[in-house]
């Protein structure tokens, strides 16, 4: 009696296996991030995506005649892209300082006034530091203090009316965040007179935001 035949060959699996395993680390180490990313409809295209690739090399591979070495080689390559652009960057810690912003009084620099301040949290991040927007001789300024964020990829920053929102819409855009702890400054060039903001860290890869500060 004939075996019935899988749909892959046994070594064809070694690499979703991995995959899998690997995955499944990732979340039990960052369960927030995972949360996160199951609620990212762009995360979970991504995920599909690339396993389908690698399902898609391990069934059609070995039915072209490819070398057991050439299959498993062809299915690490969505892997490991995968790997560089979603886990990659939550191993990388940045550290950049700016110096604070100042204003003139007389003949004398000194510490610009506060427009208004908050703490930051994290949203399904780990994250902390508090956040002021100054009034300096250079214009409006957004200052983080402090700030230790969980790394991840392709992490913008941006002030959006309104207190407490988690998704970038009808705000400014103020560059990518250019480091994971720190004191750091950004430009802002202008803001509603009256009304709280929200400074927001955004996951622009996955469409998922990272960490939040309401500015009164």
């Amino acid at each position: 009696m004939n075996r019935p035949r899988l749909p892959l060959p046994p070594y064809a699996l070694a690499v979703p296996l991995l995959a899998g395993l690997g995955s499944l680390a990732f979340f039990v180490w960052k369960p927030g991030v995972a949360r996160s990313l199951l609620t990212s409809p762009r995360a979970i295209g991504f995920a599909v995506l690339i396993g389908a690739a690698v399902l898609v090399a391990g069934w059609l591979l070995p039915r072209r005649g490819a070398r057991p070495w050439l299959t498993v080689a062809v299915q690490a390559v969505p892997v490991a892209l995968a790997f560089v652009v979603a886990v990659l960057p939550a191993f990388r810690t940045v550290t950049v300082v700016d110096e604070p912003p100042v204003a003139a009084a007389g003949e004398r620099a000194v510490a610009p006034p506060v427009e208004r301040s908050g703490q930051l949290t994290g949203i399904d991040h780990l994250a902390s530091g508090s956040v002021r927007l100054l009034e300096s001789d250079a214009g409006l300024v957004l200052r983080f203090e402090g700030l230790d964020v969980e790394p991840g990829p392709d992490y913008q920053v941006h002030l959006v009316p309104g207190a407490g929102r988690e998704e970038p819409d009808g705000g400014e855009h103020l560059g990518a965040l250019r480091g994971t702890r720190g004191d750091l400054n950004y430009a802002v060039a202008g803001v509603p007179d009256s009304g709280p903001l929200t400074a927001l860290i955004w996951c622009r890869a996955f469409a998922v935001p990272v960490a939040a500060a309401t500015l009164d």
